[in-house]
């Protein structure tokens, strides 16, 4: 039976006393950063539902420039699934087909490559969010968290608007048992 995994929200917006708390300054700019961390902002998302120790959005941020793991456009999904498996969560990136999606959703949430604010004009990718559950009818109504301003307000969408925007492309993680263990 389909379920909704329990993820907390996070913003991709760095806080500016949690950047200046733990060094970010040293990055650079907080605004720029902020703008390509959907995928560390997701990556804390995970960590938490999984109930693993959640550094900070600008922790993860330093620990991915340390690793390689950003490109400028930003983080390489790979490296995101190799700082999930560190943290103690193991997950892989991988091709995950639209039609798998929900069967994927049964055991575990997705970080997921998409259009931000799901556009269905054709454009795909470039934003990564979490799928975490569906509830079944015609159009499946896909549950998810957004680590954008726009996915403060906004947390189900129909299949049929989630798939013209995703690129097939996802991290996949161990199973999610209902206590939040792995």
């Amino acid at each position: 039976m389909p379920r909704v995994h329990e993820v907390p929200l996070c913003r991709q917006l760095i806080d500016p006393a949690e950047w200046d708390l733990h060094g970010g300054w040293a990055l650079g700019d907080r605004i720029e950063w902020s703008n390509r961390a959907c995928g560390l902002a997701s990556l804390r998302m995970i960590l938490l539902a999984y109930r693993r120790e959640a550094p900070t959005v600008t922790e993860l941020l330093k620990l991915a420039v340390k690793q390689d793991v950003l490109t400028p456009r930003g983080a390489l999904h790979t490296g995101i699934a190799n700082l999930a498996s560190d943290l103690g969560v193991p997950s892989r990136a991988e091709p995950v087909p639209a039609e798998d999606l929900l069967r994927r959703l049964d055991d575990a949430p997705l970080i997921v490559s998409v259009t931000e604010q799901l556009p269905d004009d054709g454009r795909a990718g470039g934003h990564l969010v979490i799928l975490h559950g569906y509830e079944d009818g015609p159009d499946p109504t896909v549950h998810f968290r957004d680590p954008s301003a726009w996915g403060q307000t906004h947390d189900r969408v129909p299949l049929s608007r989630l798939t013209p925007s995703y690129t097939g492309r996802a991290i996949t993680f161990a199973p999610l048992i209902p206590n939040g263990e792995s």
